[in-house]
């Protein structure tokens, strides 16, 4: 585990140089502070940081880098169909906990801690909206493109397929290294007020890994997540009014009856039909690296 850990760090401490040196190259091709720009950097760090990094630790550190990884398992349709099911029923429950989560506050002797993070959150916000701006159908494509699909599988690909696998090979580590990815995940986004509710999206990334053994259920998860946010941005801005994706459920007053609902309605879900249904591969054999 240590080894896979440290040649995972010396890697990525290369290609984050790497990608940077791109990302700054390709930027000048755009207008600074644009969203071209900032899609091509995206795109870049998605490619280079996040699937090079993974793939070349895979490579390095194992005999079946694609194994590692959670490539080449063959996994049914099943846990696809269960991911937009946990999906619709979690999502006034999430909402409503990213509502709870921008409302925290800090005691006044941690205030430079505090406005630090506003500060980060308030940064990555307005590089966000950017990102999402525009009404024309290649903004939309565009935005899924990136946003969704590629982050989507470059984060996967290094927080579950790389991460949470090295980690893995511990046998003590157990479920562990599913909520240890899952907080380095959320703590790399740099996004205070979006914490928890990105762990727990995370650990469910990691849980569709560690029972189905494929990477693929979490990256449609997260590419799923990912495009929703993108589409709900582009359809406010065609049409003035649509209601907002994030706001969906969410009590801002008074008792959160619909966030109560989702939770209880995704527990039952997950209780009877995750194992029996969905998101467990009768019979698979341990996952063996080669290491």
């Amino acid at each position: 585990m240590l080894r896979t850990l440290l040649i995972l760090a010396g890697v990525f401490f290369v290609i984050l140089i790497v990608s940077g040196s791109l990302a700054a190259w390709l930027g000048g091709y755009f207008e600074p502070g644009s969203r071209e720009c900032y899609l091509a950097q995206s795109a870049v760090q998605a490619l280079v940081a996040f699937i090079g990094t993974a793939i070349v630790t895979a490579r390095l550190a194992t005999g079946k880098p694609w194994i590692f990884l959670g490539v080449r398992q063959r996994v049914s349709v099943m846990p696809f169909i269960g991911v937009v099911i946990v999906y619709l029923l979690a999502l006034p429950f999430l909402n409503q906990l990213i509502y709870y989560n921008t409302l925290m506050t800090f005691p006044s002797w941690l205030e430079p801690v505090e406005s630090f993070m506003r500060k980060m959150e308030d940064t990555n916000a307005a590089v966000t909206a950017v990102m999402l701006h525009g009404t024309s159908v290649s903004t939309l494509v565009s935005g899924i493109l990136v946003i969704g699909v590629l982050t989507g599988l470059g984060e996967e690909l290094l927080f579950r397929g790389t991460l949470q696998r090295a980690l893995d090979i511990n046998p003590r580590m157990g479920q562990w290294a599913i909520w240890i990815a899952a907080f380095i995940f959320s703590a790399v986004h740099l996004q205070f007020y979006g914490f928890l509710p990105r762990l727990l999206l995370g650990a469910f990334f990691g849980y569709l890994l560690y029972s189905t053994g494929s990477i693929w259920p979490g990256v449609f998860a997260h590419a799923l997540n990912n495009s929703i946010v993108v589409a709900s941005a582009w359809l406010q801005q065609r049409h003035p009014g649509w209601p907002e994706a994030e706001m969906l459920g969410v009590a801002t007053e008074g008792f959160p009856v619909a966030a109560t609902v989702s939770l209880l309605l995704l527990a039952g879900f997950l209780i009877f039909c995750y194992r029996r249904f969905f998101f467990i591969i009768p019979n698979r054999k341990p996952i063996r690296y080669g290491l």
